[in-house]
């Protein structure tokens, strides 16, 4: 049986297991990946491989030469526009490109320039010339032409362009197109990355997916296909379930669009077996590491668990040679299997989201890890706070020198699965040193196992520090040393949007510093079916947020645990061994305004109002826009409007847009119809109000409508007013007399509604403190 050295000292970082990483063979391609820059080489949807035909030579040749010779221009003329519309046949514009041709002196062609349609709108500038034009969509669904309804470069009709040219509307022609969703494991759709055609191995045209997982591509003729799907963060795959493309199933594209459905990925394949000791008993913690395609550093890490089980998952399509080291050093490693070294170890091959099970082995024990118990100088165990043996924890001795600061580390161990260590070179004969006692620190730093708690590093006597850390003499057994765990939080992330939620992290924030707790470790992503479970956490309270930050683009704002902003959100207890369930959000595409906007000031004609943009879930760093409205048309973009004559009778609205980060969010307030500003007067006298309404050179007979009374009781969450009714009477004659209810001893905040009949005046709205003594 061959073997690796032992290894002793060789710790791993802290840091999860590999099964929780996001891995695609495809990265972060999409329709970004094949974006380019003018006059670079064409990769767009429909026109794919084909070859172009850059030059016209025979009979077109002469009549092309004779036209360009007529409208030669001088070197570096002034560029002019060409424009046209591009459309579909319903009269949609199209989101595509055009291609311009040169002609040539010797009546060939060869590509000069070309711009992205804008809304299917064409406006390309270019010098005194003879060209011929391209047009095509950038999905490929719809057929790509020559000017003027032409299938190629040779039958295309020249123009001349001698100054501002305007071209015949261009209208493109439904190509054989196919249409599908991407969904992942759980049914989701997949948001981000692209699907491509290919036939007879070439590339033919490419499609992004969409936000809600769905697609559709065309191609340039009727014919059989295949399809390779790349979704961002998911393995790659042929068209159906297949790994290349000779085993792809052919798709059949024609007149008929072809509706393909649902497409299932995964996140990539898994690597899993199981390592025991030659007795046959499981081994925990063992070190396994995958190479994949004969590299020299190792693709995916994992450790086995309790019953010596180890799980790679969403690892990458290849071939894989596996190595098995106990970071302990009781067990001799080995490569898969029963090999010496990476060259001799058996190869495994791994095809898509396939699983290669039975990557089984059974480690010999390394005799050099034995230890004499009488040279033991200090020896203890290490175990954690739920009363289970800690495996391969760093424990470090450190000298007690008299000068404070001055501390060094002497020696460290690694305790077995057992939990034990043993230091055996710390007595003075060994160390040559006189030191007779020392400080000894514990760590785990090796990953866990998914579901599982951390271990949070302690000192002997249970300190958190050097200086507090309690001395151990030597020799001494029984200085044993109680990892705390950490605790989690739990819950699932749903929403009833089409997009995928791809990209939404869950993040834990102190909820007394603001501060994201625990480095990195205190944020997760979710898994297929929107579910999270983070155990890293340290005993304390916390906020938690929940934040759209996918590779392909936010669309879901950010919200707080429970649908609330920072300043409101509720705290969550976290304890030790303990995970807190059901933290849930529910999320909606774009910021979402928690206390809508206000229009402030005085909505009457010559006042002037301002907005307020409300409360949103995210505060820090969101900036606002403001527009004023009347009719759906902007009349207005300050933070004020002066209400003028030609808005009376008119309602203003105001828009308030909130972005963060890229995501953004709408809100709207809306005055009362627009009127003159009546006068009124407000007298409390005990629990009675009289309300008085007038006017210059008005009769007060004018004044009717309904006065209300509403007592703040109590504001929200988000500092908004919270009403109860407690008075409300007719108005007449331009008076209202009123008994108030429910008063209370003290200061009773009150505001009065008075809602005129007729258009002329505008409403209003008085606030009054009422003090009362005795009730």
């Amino acid at each position: 049986m061959g073997h690796d050295a032992p290894v002793r000292s060789s710790m791993t970082p802290y840091g999860g297991r590999s099964r929780r990483r996001r891995v695609s063979s495809s990265g972060s391609r999409g329709l970004m990946a094949h974006k380019r820059t003018q006059g670079e080489p064409r990769m767009f949807a429909g026109s794919g491989a084909r070859t172009r035909l850059l030059s016209v030579v025979a009979a077109g040749a002469l009549a092309t030469a004779a036209l360009t010779a007529g409208v030669a221009a001088p070197a570096n003329a002034a560029p002019v526009g060409v424009t046209t519309t591009v459309t579909d046949a319903a009269g949609n514009p199209v989101e595509g490109y055009v291609t311009a041709y040169l002609g040539q002196s010797d009546g060939s062609y060869f590509r000069t320039n070309g711009q992205m349609l804008a809304d299917g709108r064409m406006n390309l500038p270019l010098e005194p010339g003879t060209y011929k034009f391209e047009f095509e969509s950038l999905d490929g669904t719809l057929a790509s032409e020559f000017y003027t309804d032409k299938a190629d470069l040779v039958s295309a009709d020249p123009v001349a362009v001698t100054g501002p040219t305007a071209l015949a509307p261009v209208v493109l022609a439904a190509a054989p197109t196919a249409s599908g969703r991407i969904v992942n494991a759980a049914g989701r759709p997949v948001r981000g990355g692209s699907v491509e055609l290919h036939a007879g191995g070439s590339f033919v045209s490419f499609a992004p997916i969409d936000r809600d997982g769905t697609f559709a591509i065309g191609a340039p003729l009727a014919g059989s296909y295949k399809l390779l799907v790349q979704a961002n963060g998911y393995a790659d795959e042929w068209y159906t379930d297949k790994t290349t493309e000779a085993t792809a199933d052919a798709i059949t594209l024609g007149a008929t669009p072809l509706a393909l459905g649902d497409i299932g990925v995964v996140r990539g394949g898994v690597l899993t077996g199981r390592l025991t000791n030659t007795d046959g008993t499981a081994l925990e913690r063992v070190r396994v590491q995958a190479y994949r395609n004969n590299s020299s550093n190792p693709s995916y890490t994992d450790y086995t668990d309790a019953s010596g089980v180890f799980r790679i998952d969403r690892a990458m399509e290849g071939v894989y040679k596996v190595r098995f080291s106990d970071p302990v050093g009781q067990f001799l490693g080995e490569w898969f299997a029963d090999k010496p070294d990476q060259a001799s170890a058996t190869a495994l091959a791994l095809n898509g989201g396939a699983t290669v099970a039975g990557i089984d082995a059974a480690l010999a024990n390394d005799p050099a890890f034995a230890v004499d118990p009488a040279t033991v100088d200090v020896s203890g165990t290490v175990i954690d706070s739920s009363g289970a043996p800690v495996i391969g924890a760093t424990v470090v001795a450190y000298d007690t020198p008299a000068a404070e600061g001055r501390e060094l580390s002497y020696d460290f161990a690694v305790t077995n699965r057992a939990g034990q260590y043993a230091f055996t070179d710390l007595d003075p004969d060994s160390s040559g040193s006189s030191e007779n006692q020392f400080k000894i620190s514990v760590s785990d730093q090796l990953p866990r196992e998914d579901g599982q708690y951390h271990r949070l590093d302690r000192w002997f006597g249970g300190a958190q520090s050097y200086a507090a850390a309690s001395p151990a003499p030597v020799p001494a057994a029984g200085v044993n040393v109680v990892l705390p765990l950490t605790g989690g939080i739990s819950g699932a992330v749903s929403t009833e949007s089409s997009v995928s939620l791809d990209g939404v992290q869950v993040q834990m924030v102190d909820a007394k510093d603001g501060l994201f707790s625990f480095n990195s470790l205190a944020s997760t992503s979710l898994e297929d079916d929107g579910t999270y479970d983070v155990t890293s956490l340290r005993p304390g309270t916390y906020k938690v947020l929940f934040a759209d930050s996918s590779f392909s683009g936010a669309f879901f704002g950010p919200e707080w645990y429970d649908n609330t902003n920072y300043a409101t959100a509720k705290t969550i207890k976290v304890t030790s061994g303990k995970t807190v369930s059901g933290i849930d959000a529910d999320l909606e595409e774009g910021m979402r305004a928690l206390r809508r906007p206000e229009i402030k000031g005085n909505p009457y004609l010559g006042g002037k109002i301002r907005a307020t943009p409300g409360v949103w879930t995210l505060d820090s760093d969101t900036t606002y826009q403001y527009a004023w409205l009347v009719d759906g048309q902007v009349v207005g973009q300050g933070r004020t409007l002066k209400v003028t004559k030609k808005y009376k009778g008119d309602r203003i609205a105001l828009q308030v847009t909130a972005s963060n980060d890229g995501v953004t969010g709408k809100a709207t307030a809306t005055t009362q119809k627009i009127g003159k500003k009546p006068t009124v007067k407000v007298a409390v006298n005990g629990a009675k109000a009289k309300v008085t309404v007038s006017a210059k050179k008005v009769k007060a007979a004018k004044f009717k409508g309904t006065v209300v009374a509403k007592k703040i009781v109590r504001t929200d969450e988000f500092g908004a007013p919270v009403y109860k009714k407690i008075g409300k009477a007719k108005l007449r004659n331009g008076k209202a007399a009123l008994t108030l209810k429910k008063l209370t001893k003290g200061k009773n905040k009150v505001v009065f509604l008075i809602m005129l009949k007729g258009d002329k005046y505008g409403d209003a709205e008085v606030a009054r403190t009422i003090k009362v003594k005795k009730r």
